[in-house]
């Protein structure tokens, strides 16, 4: 698969022949990781207990359009006192030229006008998620609804539909559901309406939160956007995420310096058992990085912040 500007993505979790670079430093934090809230496999409790049995100590649970696990990962992380559990959500935009996701940290899951809005993106999900499996059908390649929305215990995505295409012995792997059929590119995708990433950052905003660029390798014309987004008060950028190669983490580390943005990370994961997935506790940005990103928070916000976990007082 190639990157934004079609090139192989190198270093990343689609070309594993490029060797990954590790962190100097033991990981402790990873603030991009997926419950079955969205698209992982793994419950909000079970995912936060395998987080505890790594180094981990700080962990962002950021489901798409979703903030459904936050409650049961808190939970489950008051049994693990040594890990703290930020409140996050992932959000999908797009320019007439780029799809770009934003991160979001600290939000205040108990927004109104917020959980309205992600309802809404939750729904427009469920319909385009039926359109995909029309255009399977019509291309001989039926997979269950019955099955997608079984898995789909919160915000419904493409990889519930890869999912049920691998059961159904229509594709091997995930990943070619993906390159085939559910891609960008793809003969059976079907595009969903979604905000201007400049909206959807002035809507973390709303629910006092901060914004960060995610795997910024899937994004066209990033220097654009990220002048865009910086002039309305991005924070950070992934660096540290996924299995980038050390030419293309220092790249984004360059954009993060040059537009004072802190260089978050963390793994994506999701849980699939995909062949090259990187798993918790593996990849994640240096030990101050959540220092960074809540004395930013605090300076935008100020006392209307968002959740900050006790564990981050």
């Amino acid at each position: 698969m190639s990157d934004s500007t079609g090139q192989q993505a190198e270093g990343s979790r689609y070309n594993p022949g490029v060797p990954a670079v590790r962190p100097e430093w033991a990981v402790e934090i990873d603030l991009h990781l997926h419950t079955t809230a969205s698209d992982g496999t793994l419950s909000p409790r079970q995912l936060i207990d395998q987080a505890a049995a790594t180094s981990l100590r700080v962990v962002s649970i950021t489901d798409h359009d979703s903030t459904n696990g936050l409650a049961e990962a808190s939970e489950a992380a008051a049994a693990h006192p040594r890990l703290t559990v930020i409140p996050g959500v992932e959000l999908g935009t797009t320019t007439e030229t780029s799809d770009l996701h934003l991160l979001g940290y600290f939000i205040d899951a108990e927004n109104a006008d917020f959980q309205a809005k992600i309802e809404q993106f939750r729904s427009e999900r469920v319909e385009v998620a039926r359109a995909m499996v029309r255009r399977l059908e019509e291309l001989k390649r039926p997979v269950s609804w019955e099955r997608i929305t079984d898995m789909a215990n919160g915000a419904m995505g493409r990889p519930h539909i890869a999912r049920a295409m691998v059961e159904a012995g229509h594709v091997e792997t995930i990943a070619e559901a993906f390159e085939r059929y559910l891609g960008d590119d793809g003969i059976a995708r079907v595009s969903r309406p979604k905000l201007h990433p400049v909206e959807a950052l002035e809507m973390i905003h709303s629910a006092g939160g901060i914004g960060s660029i995610a795997h910024p390798r899937t994004v066209k014309n990033l220097d654009d956007l990220v002048k865009l987004l910086v002039a309305a008060g991005l924070v950070g950028i992934e660096v540290y995420a996924e299995k980038y190669a050390s030419n293309r983490r220092d790249g984004y580390l360059d954009i993060s310096t040059q537009y004072n943005l802190v260089p978050t990370g963390g793994t994506d994961y999701h849980a699939l058992g995909a062949k090259n997935e990187t798993a918790p506790g593996t990849n994640g940005p240096p030990p101050d990085t959540v220092s960074k990103l809540l004395a930013r928070a605090r300076d935008m916000h100020g006392s209307s912040l968002g959740s900050v976990p006790a564990g981050l007082e």
